[in-house]
């Protein structure tokens, strides 16, 4: 292929890309939205309790509801958990004051005096990925140790038509100078069955011609997001196969105003990096 045709066909496979606006790859400005109702992994391990996670920025609320000695009911809560210590890359760590509240009878007139706070210890949750991560907290001397997960009930549903694509960083490019940022409009088409997740986008490319990359894959629910850890892909440019691969998605958060997720993809010509997203349209 020539080094135009190789060039077009990296440009197809980012044409999944920043189809205007594009949609950023995280729902906070600060990182992954972990927001979510997480319990002990493996999944139904251990029913019956869990960890309400809210995140605004770079802080999370945490709400516990589990048991005490006598198998009584315990609310426990962390107003302000804050990043620590930088992690790896895979990894993000928040660490906050864990309390214990007391207050009025629901039932009954609202009694302001009557709302207790007390420190009972403290709470550091490490996510090592999206989906998964580990809980350590102290509740009056006593330490608990768990591994994590989203739970999931029900998929979030991402299908719709869309403004919106991928904007990719290319890498390890046959050609040099086919490395770096590419980025496209387009309109995005979204179908979601019950397994697999379609991704067509049609664009038009730096040649002026009509084209379309389609990706498709299984997905996996993890929590409120979707994930598709391996899928396939294929651009068409004028009619004819410009190029071909393999792609990954990971946090795809689906909601009423758009989608978005983390892409990494690769083909013949090149390894891509980036975001994948778009805006809902009004009649999507």
């Amino acid at each position: 292929m020539t080094k135009s045709a190789a060039r077009l066909a990296a440009a197809a496979l980012l044409a999944l890309a920043c189809i205007v606006p594009c949609a950023p790859a995280r729902a906070t400005s600060y990182s992954v939205d972990y927001s979510d109702l997480w319990w002990a992994v493996p999944a139904e391990s251990e029913s019956g309790w869990g960890v309400n996670v809210v995140q605004q920025d770079d802080t999370l609320f945490l709400t516990f509801f589990v048991y005490g000695p006598d198998k009584s009911p315990r609310w426990y809560v962390a107003s302000a958990v804050t990043p620590t210590n930088p992690q790896p890359s895979t990894g993000t760590r928040f660490a906050g004051t864990l309390y214990s509240t007391t207050g009025p009878w629901f039932g009954g007139a609202f009694d302001p005096a009557q709302v207790g706070v007390t420190p009972v210890g403290n709470v550091t949750v490490t996510f090592d990925s999206p989906s998964t991560g580990t809980l350590s907290y102290t509740v009056d001397g006593t330490a608990v140790v768990k591994a994590i997960g989203r739970q999931s009930w029900k998929a979030t549903s991402a299908g719709g038509s869309y403004a919106g694509g991928l904007v990719a960083l290319a890498s390890s490019c046959g050609t040099a100078s086919d490395n770096g940022q590419v980025d496209w409009l387009g309109t995005t088409t979204v179908t979601q069955t019950a397994t697999q997740l379609t991704v067509k986008v049609a664009f038009v490319a730096a040649s002026g011609a009509p084209a379309t990359c389609t990706l498709v894959g299984n997905y996996a629910l993890q929590g409120r997001l979707l994930a598709v850890p391996s899928g396939s892909f294929s651009c068409i440019v004028n009619g004819f196969q410009a190029n071909s691969g393999v792609f990954a998605l990971s946090a795809l958060d689906a909601q009423a105003n758009g989608f978005h997720a983390t892409f990494s993809g690769q083909d013949q010509f090149c390894t891509y990096n980036g975001r994948l997203g778009g805006t809902r349209n009004p009649t999507g």
